[in-house]
C-alpha cells in the first residue's frame, strides 16, 4: 500500500541563497525527484528564482488565492486542499518533463534515450559517440572514418556505409535515426513522431 503522502505546511517568508540551494526551511525535493513543492501565494518570491534555474515545480494553491500563471512545462499547480494521490501524479508528469531528452553513451557502451537502452558493440559505441559529439548537426565521411580506423588502417570502401546501416537497425527501437547527408556525411537525429509506434523492442531484430 502506498503510503500517504503529507504535504508541507505554508513556511514563513525567507529568502533563497543565491547558490540556488534552499535555506533552511525551504521546500525540499521530493522522493520522485527535484520536483520543488511551493505555496501560492506565500512562496512566489521563490518561485521566480526556481524558474530563472529551470527547477521544475508544483504549486499548491490556496483555496481562494488566484491561480498562477504557469510560463513552461516544468511547472504545475493544484487547488489545496489536493488528494495526496494527485499530487504525486502530477510531480511524477513534472519530473518527466525534466529528463533529459538527449541521447546519453555511458562508459558500458550503453545508449539511453527516452527512457530505454540499447548495449552498443565496442564498433557500434564508437561510431554513436562519434555522432553525439555533434548531436543533430552532420558529421563528415572523413572525419568518422579517422576516429573509427586508426592511422594507416585502411577499411574497405564500404566498411562506414556497412557499419551505419546495422547501426540503424540498433538505435530504430530508441526513436533515433542516422540520416544520410549526400555529398557531406552523417547525422543522428530522432525519428518523426508518425514513426515511433513502430519501434521493436530494444535490442530486437
Amino acid at each position: 500500500m502506498t503510503p500517504p503522502l503529507t504535504l508541507p505546511s505554508p513556511p514563513r517568508p525567507h529568502r533563497l541563497p543565491v547558490s540556488g540551494r534552499p535555506a533552511p526551511g525551504a521546500p525540499s525535493s521530493t522522493p520522485l525527484g527535484p520536483v520543488r513543492i511551493l505555496h501560492w501565494p506565500e512562496q512566489s518570491h521563490q518561485l521566480d528564482q526556481y524558474r530563472a534555474q529551470g527547477v521544475p515545480r508544483l504549486l499548491l494553491v490556496a483555496p481562494t488565492a488566484p491561480p498562477p500563471h504557469c510560463v513552461d512545462q516544468l511547472e504545475d499547480w493544484i487547488r489545496t486542499p489536493a488528494d495526496p494521490q494527485d499530487v504525486r501524479a502530477r510531480q511524477a508528469a513534472l519530473q518527466l518533463r525534466a529528463a533529459p531528452r538527449d541521447p546519453v553513451l555511458d562508459h558500458h557502451g550503453i545508449l539511453h534515450f527516452a527512457d530505454q537502452a540499447v548495449p552498443l558493440g565496442q564498433g557500434e559505441a564508437a561510431l554513436v559517440a562519434a555522432l553525439l559529439s555533434s548531436y543533430r548537426a552532420t558529421v563528415s565521411r572523413e572525419d568518422l572514418t579517422e576516429r573509427m580506423w586508426p592511422a594507416g588502417e585502411m577499411p574497405r570502401r564500404n566498411a562506414l556505409d556497412v557499419r551505419v546501416l546495422r547501426l540503424r537497425r540498433r538505435l530504430a527501437p530508441l526513436g533515433l535515426v542516422i540520416k544520410t547527408v549526400w555529398g557531406k556525411g552523417y547525422m543522428l537525429d530522432t525519428q518523426p513522431d508518425g514513426q515511433t509506434a513502430n519501434r521493436r523492442a530494444p535490442g530486437g531484430e
